[in-house]
């Protein structure tokens, strides 16, 4: 084996070695490199190249149309970032709303990405998915009794006042609320 060939076999195996850090860094720095494989192999596996789409629905379209429909596939021409097609499922009496309000629809999706990303708007029949309902309708009205007070107090007692505290105090209020329904 000559030097060159030795050479540039060390080098090759020095790529293949994962780079180590010794040092400290930002967890925002290496949050792409870990969350690559999940997207991949969940969102990107079925059309999705943008999760945003599926994260922001509601924001993005609006909660009237966000309630009936949800994003299933996203699909560009190959080797294209523009002239996409959003399959969006939706129960069968929506489908024809949401078809009225095609336009719309695709100019608020469009204005999320910035520019002309998607060409076609597609539905499909399906069921949306069940809305839990809110937990202000769940919580309990009556206001916590002395007793359950006393004992939230006495637990956060060694914390020293301001937000935290009051946040905490709130917070094993709700939790104290919540056990008695059960």
């Amino acid at each position: 084996m000559t030097s060159k060939e030795r050479m540039a076999t060390e080098k090759k195996e020095k790529e293949e070695q994962p780079q180590r850090r010794n040092g400290v860094s930002r967890l925002s720095s290496q949050l792409p490199a870990l969350t690559k494989t999940a997207f991949r192999n969940t969102l990107g596996g079925r059309g999705f190249a943008e999760a945003g789409l599926i994260t922001e629905w509601a924001s993005i379209v609006g909660n009237d149309v966000a309630r009936m429909s949800r994003p299933v596939q996203l699909a560009f021409p190959r080797g294209e970032r523009k002239g996409g097609v959003l399959t969006i499922e939706c129960g069968g009496a929506a489908a024809l709303e949401l078809q009225h309000l095609k336009p719309q629809i695709l100019d608020r999706i469009n204005s999320h990405f910035g520019y002309a990303a998607l060409a076609e708007l597609r539905f499909r029949q399906g069921s949306t998915p069940i809305r839990a309902k809110s937990r202000a309708a769940k919580r309990d009205s009556r206001p916590p009794s002395a007793a359950e007070i006393a004992e939230t107090t006495a637990a956060v007692a060694a914390i020293p006042e301001g937000e935290i505290k009051a946040s905490l105090m709130r917070l094993g209020l709700a939790i104290r609320r919540d056990s008695r329904k059960k």
